[in-house]
């Protein structure tokens, strides 16, 4: 029996490998990535972090090989420990192209088996789990977030959303051991995309409600694991979090551009014919995302079924169509822009939630299906094929029209990385600075500065000129050029962030001083003609490593001793 379970867990990993190069290898054969909303942007992400690794740093806190060599502190405020799988691909495989895609794979790999993990644990039900786990990992809006938008942060954090919805149901009803995937689940959202937060937590609170409003629950024993969910979330993303925090507080920074929501929500004809017909490219204001016809088709079949299932099914399927209609123009957008809810930008990032609810709703239509017409286990294995073709044929029809020239008009990106940024082959334009969102974490008081900054332009008690030569390492820019020697008051092209030190060729600090625009200007060089500007770790960066890594070693020797927790498939039930 016991070696029965293992054979078939063992032909479930080797199914869920199979599906995750499924999910690349329309795209990754042709050895191109092609353009995104974000693809420039999160690629010399990766580059900067596998130059850096490459060279023997592992924190990050300013980009000196990319986006301009200005000294962004791009790692300070976006997010990036989910990124370290396409760090260890990146050294590990020479061709970068390749290496994208396994990543890719990777995550795929584990939406597969979270959704499925997770399913199963409120479920009982393995056909349920496997088709859920299918119908969600496919999913048209997961495709769009990393393909068409590579928005690489909100498409890893989608990876997790089934271990916080989990998580919280686990906590609130069921099974009291299993508050850790909320707690992890929302931490390594949190290591991924910060508005995903914002997003997760909006629902999750609503979700809260809903559950303790129409079940008795001993509220005393929920607090508590729910304070251990948000502790052990807040140790496990100390990481990203305390050093955000130590730029926040040193001064008024930049935020990400606020968008027009009422021009970004979706109509609602074009959602229904978008889905219908599955349509995977990019799109105008927004209004080619859609959840594809599986889904849509989950809402139809669930008009008819809706009467026979339990409480909790209705709830799910009413919310799946809920954050549907959430993303649509049919919500006043105009009013609810002038709200703290306008730093989510898109209307449509809703149908995130909305995708994996009614993947939980079509799952639960598949096995009913199962149960109806396939009353032996060779049957249902068969029909369960049938089922899985019909979710990924209108899936790879749309890759297939994604891939096309005719929908990729801007044409293609992406040949290699290299010491001096990415290649691009046929991108038919050069990369301008807008496409880096160099504004984005700047001082809010020096963003007219950024273009100067970007030229190279210094000055000396006020006369400007265009500095030709400086050489980066990690957490590292060296200025140079003769008119430093024995000169006061000089202007560098990097804003001032907390943590930064100067020093010169001799490696003696300097004294600076930060001026209105938020620019260092060292006081003297002590003869020399080199400025060096670095990034230096503080102890609470140090803290915050430690903390994370610690709290991750702890969660996973707890998670493979804990027989219970790993092996708990049953009592709390759908």
């Amino acid at each position: 029996m016991k070696n029965n379970i293992i054979v078939k867990k063992f032909i479930l990993l080797i199914l869920f490998c199979f599906l995750s190069v499924i999910f690349v290898l329309p795209l990754v054969k042709t050895n191109i990535i092609f353009y995104g909303d974000d693809l420039i942007f999160q690629l010399h992400r990766i580059l900067e972090m596998v130059t850096n690794f490459k060279n023997g740093n592992l924190f990050i806190g300013i980009y000196t090989y990319t986006f301009h060599s200005i000294g962004y502190p791009l790692n300070l405020f976006y997010p990036w420990v989910t990124l370290l799988p396409f760090i260890f691909f990146g050294l590990l495989v020479k061709n970068s192209v390749i290496a994208i895609y396994i990543g890719i794979a990777f995550y795929t790999f584990l939406t597969l088996t979270f959704t499925y993990w997770t399913t199963k644990k409120f479920s009982n039900n393995n056909l349920q789990s496997f088709m859920t786990a299918i119908i969600y990992t496919f999913c048209s809006y997961r495709t769009i977030d990393i393909y068409a938008r590579f928005a690489l942060g909100e498409f890893i954090a989608l990876t997790f959303l089934p271990l916080c919805v989990y998580g919280l149901y686990a906590i609130v009803l069921g099974n009291s051991k299993d508050w850790p995937f909320l707690g992890f689940g929302m931490s390594f959202v949190l290591l991924s995309h910060l508005l995903s937060v914002v997003l997760y937590a909006i629902f999750l609170f609503l979700l809260f409600i809903i559950f303790i409003t129409y079940k008795k629950i001993k509220r005393r024993n929920r607090v508590i694991d729910l304070g251990k969910a948000i502790l052990i979330s807040i140790l496990s993303s100390a990481i990203f979090w305390i050093p955000f925090l130590e730029q926040e507080t040193y001064q008024k920074i930049s935020q990400p551009d606020k968008m027009d929501m009422v021009a970004q929500a979706l109509l609602p004809s074009k959602v229904i014919i978008e889905s219908l017909n599955n349509n995977l490219t990019r799109g105008d204001a927004g209004n080619t995302y859609n959840i594809g016809i599986i889904l849509f088709l989950a809402i139809i079949i669930g008009i008819e079924q809706y009467k026979d299932w339990n409480k909790n099914y209705k709830i799910i399927y009413l919310l799946g169509i809920v954050f549907l209609l959430v993303s649509t123009s049919l919500l006043p957008w105009n009013l609810i822009e002038k709200t703290p809810l306008s730093i989510i930008q898109f209307p449509w990032r809703f149908l995130t939630i909305s995708s994996y609810l009614l993947s939980l709703v079509a799952g639960h239509e598949c096995y009913i299906l199962i149960s109806i017409i396939a009353t032996s286990y060779y049957k249902r294995i068969i029909v369960i094929l049938v089922l899985s073709i019909i979710t990924i044929a209108p899936w790879y029809a749309g890759i297939t029209n994604f891939k096309n020239p005719v929908n990729n008009n801007e044409k293609f990106a992406l040949a290699t990385f290299t010491p001096r940024g990415v290649n691009y082959t046929d991108s038919g334009k050069k990369v301008e600075p807008a496409l880096y969102h160099l504004g984005d974490y700047a001082p809010i008081d020096g963003t007219k500065k950024l273009p100067e900054i970007i030229s190279k332009n210094a000055s000396i008690n006020g006369e400007k000129f265009t500095l030709k030569k400086t050489i980066v390492k990690p957490n590292e820019i060296e200025f140079n050029n003769s008119k430093f020697k024995n000169s006061r008051n000089i202007t560098l092209p990097i804003f001032a962030y907390r943590n930064l030190k100067v020093y010169n060729k001799n490696d003696q600090e300097l004294l600076y001083k930060v001026n209105s625009y938020r620019q260092i200007v060292v006081r003297k060089t002590n003869n020399s003609n080199l400025i060096k500007v670095k990034y230096q770790m503080s102890n609470l960066d140090k803290f915050s490593v430690v903390t994370s890594m610690l709290t991750w070693i702890i969660g996973v020797i707890s998670f493979v001793r804990n027989k219970k927790w790993l092996g708990s498939l049953k009592k709390t039930k759908f």
